[in-house]
């Protein structure tokens, strides 16, 4: 006869070894998203944000998988074994500089996917220049609704405003700070130049009223990030 203590012990025995499980499973180095698998075999977890030389760092890695603009808690809800054990790292940038960089990507149709072709579609409607991009299209509203022109923070920092990742790279002095990542975590030390960005014109001088917009939408860019308001 079945007893209720045995249907109890039967019930605890398989919850702890789907635990158990759970916990192998956890250890073994699977690419599953959003991991790569050249951030298992680095044994680092790169978190990619939008227009920061990214695709450098990809092809420092021979990475040919697409990018994946995930933040911090991807990595670690998906596995936070891995996100433990891992050296975390993520590239930022000047928030008006990678904001042009940004604009710039997005009218020229940014990937060509459906979506990046309505953005390209939406900014023409509303704006014919940088200024009046940020004075008619730019808004908390906007920042928050489309990725590439997430606020970086929201990748590297969670709620409490504590950063996540063991290390922030400069965009500005990618290949000074690269140089001493690589050999403090052994990393390949030549980091190829992939910004295309960087052979477009420069965008003209921008207004007082431009440059305070800007200056207030990424204010926690510009604090946390450490470059000046």
């Amino acid at each position: 006869m079945i007893t209720l203590n045995k249907i109890h012990r039967n019930i605890n025995l398989k919850r702890m070894l789907g635990s158990f499980t759970k916990r192998i499973f956890k250890r073994i180095p699977l690419s599953y998203y959003p991991f790569k698998p050249f951030m298992h075999k680095h044994k680092c977890i790169f978190v990619h944000i939008p227009k920061n030389a990214g695709s450098s760092v990809l092809a420092l890695f021979n990475d040919k998988n697409g990018r994946k603009h995930a933040k911090w808690y991807d990595f670690y809800e998906s596995n936070d074994y891995f996100f433990k054990k891992y050296v975390k790292f993520a590239i930022v940038r000047e928030p008006v500089s990678r904001l042009k960089s940004a604009y710039r990507y997005g009218m020229q149709g940014g990937n060509q996917s459906p979506s990046d072709l309505k953005l390209k579609e939406y900014i023409e409607a509303h704006s014919h220049d940088f200024e009046s991009f940020v004075a008619n299209v730019l808004s908390y509203d906007f920042v928050m609704e489309q990725p590439l022109f997430y606020p970086q923070y929201l990748f590297v920092f969670d709620r409490e405003l504590n950063c996540k990742v063991d290390e922030l790279l400069k965009y500005e002095n990618l290949q000074k700070d690269w140089h001493m990542f690589s050999q403090k975590y052994s990393f390949p030390k030549e980091l190829p130049w992939k910004n295309s960005s960087q052979k477009v014109k420069q965008l003209e001088t921008l207004s007082d009223i431009t440059e305070g917009k800007i200056k207030q939408i990424y204010n926690k860019d510009f604090i946390l990030l450490n470059y000046k308001t």
